[in-house]
């Protein structure tokens, strides 16, 4: 509760922060610069972010351990939280930025299982000084709980499910419980922007294949391409161990979100919503 109470304190800071900064906008002249413009929505999309990120901690910390369902919930306020950080540091950054999801398939040599489609990233893109571009991550990887996994895109391949008789997993990439992200190969990046050797998700030296969705620096979401639909970000319970493929256990018991264009965030409860 403690921690709770820290976080309620952060947001109510970050709302006067803002009001504040609203309040000394109105009592500008009008002919604000289109700078001062562009700061002020990098503003309120930080806050936006902090927000989210703390209304998340919330539901996790006030729901505690319930089981599945429970963990179903705490990943979906989790991964709200990362797309809202991958948001605020584009904009902060005034760079693009990926939430990416480690999608190397075991049992290969060079993949782990315990992070396949359960670990998160966020990275942002970032110009040395020699004028090459690379990927630098901000902050640390994000594991799901147990037994949660993303659902990758369709159609979920069958090695990937183990459902129970009678029930069977809706590949319809429009109205399915699938995700709608990127799939890229030989991915890499730097664990910080000092750093001289790529890493993949901790492994210094190695690339590997993710799922990812990318932002610009207004918060717009520019991969995958708009098709007009939102972006789907599909979670489900999976049997977990060892070094083998998650198999998806329940296709009804599946939440995610979606992710507008615009990187408005809505949740998704049950897997007919989708």
């Amino acid at each position: 509760m403690r921690l709770l109470r820290h976080r309620v304190q952060m947001g109510a800071q970050a709302s006067r922060l803002l009001q504040g900064r609203s309040r000394r906008d109105a009592c500008a002249p009008t002919s604000t610069s289109s700078r001062q413009r562009a700061f002020t929505l990098i503003e309120i999309l930080i806050v936006t972010a902090l927000i989210v990120i703390l209304l998340g901690g919330a539901a996790i910390a006030l729901s505690g351990r319930g089981g599945e369902g429970a963990a179903l919930q705490n990943a979906q306020s989790l991964i709200a939280g990362l797309v809202g950080t991958t948001r605020a540091q584009a904009a902060l950054h005034q760079t693009n930025a990926r939430l990416i999801i480690y999608g190397q398939q075991p049992p290969a040599a060079n993949a782990d299982a315990a992070k396949y489609l359960r670990t998160l990233q966020v990275v942002r893109q970032e110009t040395l000084a020699n004028g090459t571009t690379v990927w630098v991550a901000a902050g640390d990887p994000v594991t799901l709980p147990m037994p949660i996994c993303v659902v990758p895109p369709s159609p979920v391949p069958t090695n990937h499910l183990s459902l129970p008789t009678g029930q069977t997993w809706n590949n319809n990439a429009a109205t399915g419980p699938v995700s709608t992200l990127t799939v890229l190969n030989g991915f890499n990046y730097r664990g910080q922007s000092a750093a001289t050797v790529n890493q993949f998700f901790g492994t210094q030296g190695q690339s590997g294949r993710i799922l990812y969705l990318e932002m610009d620096q207004t918060g717009a979401v520019v991969s995958p391409v708009s098709t007009g639909n939102p972006i789907k970000i599909a979670l489900g319970t999976a049997i977990l161990g060892g070094n083998v493929l998650p198999r998806f256990n329940n296709s009804s018991g599946v939440r995610g979100l979606f992710v507008r264009k615009s990187g408005a965030i809505s949740l998704v409860d049950e897997s007919t919503g989708f």
